[in-house]
């Protein structure tokens, strides 16, 4: 029997990972277990030279780019890039399907991803949550975390919600994350066939 799947998606400093992490606290005071799965957990795992963050790999063009253009930041990802976020993506769907429910922390970089995505989940019933916040407050974390590149919630605002269609949304500067991550699974208790 498959698992069950939320998906958060939302920018760079939204605070995706805060909620999961009180959502997983939540569902473990209830007895169920739920796995946190992340974008960062895979792309993290790249080697340095394949990765272009601050500094450029040298073989980033094969793997993943984060590229300033003027106020933005552009996502590129070159074959070993494209193949990892696609492995990504069915290995959580690999982890729902063997029976572990899972939180996804996720953005949702492009088109290809989201049919990745529609794809990968089909038949599973995601309940996907926009996470929201003032650009403002994101880009006050970005500046408040040495490993964020500022700039880059602002970027993926433009795009990041254009494609999936959410069950519930929050925004993580108006209330304390246990509250948020309670409205998200009563919101996910709800829903039809819940």
């Amino acid at each position: 029997m498959a698992g069950e799947v939320i998906v958060l998606n939302g920018t760079s400093s939204a605070g995706k990972s805060t909620l999961a992490a009180e959502m997983q606290t939540q569902l473990v005071a209830r007895s169920s277990c739920w796995v946190i799965l992340g974008i960062d957990d895979f792309l993290g795992k790249l080697p340095a030279p394949w990765v272009r963050y601050r500094e450029a790999g040298s073989h980033a063009d094969e793997g993943v780019s984060f590229v300033r253009a003027g106020s933005d930041i552009i996502f590129r990802a070159g074959p070993v890039g494209r193949a990892l976020l696609a492995g990504y993506r069915q290995s959580v769907a690999a982890v729902v399907h063997s029976g572990v429910n899972v939180i996804v922390d996720e953005v949702v970089l492009d088109e290809e991803a989201w049919a990745q995505w529609e794809s990968e989940l089909r038949g599973l019933d995601p309940f996907w949550v926009r996470v929201d916040c003032p650009i403002e407050v994101c880009e006050a974390r970005e500046r408040a975390r040495s490993d964020r590149l500022p700039g880059l919630a602002r970027s993926q605002a433009t795009f990041v919600h254009r494609h999936p269609r959410y069950r519930v949304a929050v925004d993580t500067s108006t209330a304390p994350a246990a509250e948020l991550a309670q409205a998200v699974l009563t919101a996910y208790t709800a829903r039809p066939g819940g």
